[in-house]
């Protein structure tokens, strides 16, 4: 089902399937800002990646003394959402554990997809919800593809990442030949602007922890059109495009990561893991500001 949201500035459409942001639309700079989901390159647009961020070593992890099996970045991009709630400018989507979802993941969660239209901006709200009688671990995080280039005549290269402060994060590199990390971290003197080239890639994404920053911007040299995201309290920001010539550029803000190659395969001790008591919630958000 496609849900459209809109309002005098922006006109959004979402899907039920995986709670997918598939279309943002200017009214006044008559852009299109999310990737269009062409499967030459990539067909996803933004997908939300629940209950795990990123791989497991070999798909597989320990919970109380049972082995799971639990593909990258989780099932929820897959499922079909109910929707809730729908007004002009919001819409809730939900979905709940099954027993299927049981098999790869033994916690009663509640996932809530809540999307708001605020003139300019975007706000994306996770509430994830344990109805279980014991305490839920899970990790989640954001995939969004925006365009880029955003304008014709514009290349890839034309366009950079802008920090809001004065960066000197910390890099979590991964391995080329297994994706995992390789527990090799790199301080790196980011300063505000990061240009973007394919060459940054070539080794899959590039993620950083400990961002000052609570807000990154997409921008050009060329024009003064692009995106920022407000990311308050996520863990780790992530940055990722595929070959040379991938008109996207993916901003993800992430709370948990993927695998190192010496991971255990506990999966309590996963590095960023997040948990929340029966019967309670915990709140993720992020906001896009298109431009």
């Amino acid at each position: 089902m496609i849900v459209t949201l809109e309002n005098e500035y922006l006109q959004i459409e979402l899907k039920s399937f995986g709670a997918e942001l598939t279309k943002v639309y200017s009214k006044k700079t008559k852009l299109q800002y999310i990737w269009h989901g062409d499967p030459t390159h990539w067909n996803r647009h933004t997908p939300i990646l629940f209950p795990i961020v990123g791989r497991l070593k070999s798909d597989r992890y320990i919970l109380h003394n049972r082995e799971y099996e639990l593909s990258k970045h989780g099932f929820a991009r897959d499922q079909i959402f109910s929707i809730i709630s729908q007004t002009e400018n919001e819409v809730i989507f939900e979905l709940s554990y099954t027993d299927e979802t049981l098999v790869s993941f033994p916690f009663k969660f509640k996932l809530q997809v809540i999307y708001q239209l605020d003139n300019t901006k975007l706000s994306v709200t996770y509430k994830v919800g344990n109805q279980g009688d014991e305490t839920m671990f899970y990790t989640i995080g954001a995939h969004p593809a925006l365009k880029c280039p955003l304008l014709e005549n514009t290349d890839f290269s034309d366009y950079y990442i802008e920090f809001e402060k004065e960066e000197t994060p910390k890099q979590l590199l991964l391995d080329p030949i297994t994706g995992f990390r390789n527990n090799q971290i790199k301080s790196i003197a980011l300063g505000k602007k990061l240009p973007l080239s394919y060459d940054l890639f070539i080794n899959d994404a590039i993620i950083f922890e400990g961002l000052a920053s609570k807000k990154v911007s997409l921008k050009s040299e060329k024009h003064n059109h692009g995106v920022h995201l407000e990311i308050p309290d996520w863990n780790f920001l992530a940055f990722w495009t595929k070959k040379e010539g991938t008109p996207f550029i993916c901003f993800e803000p992430w709370m948990g990561i993927t695998d190192a190659n010496n991971s255990s395969l506990n999966y309590t001790d996963k590095l960023g893991i997040m948990k929340v008591s029966n019967g309670q919630f915990r709140y993720h958000h992020h906001t896009f500001d298109f431009f």
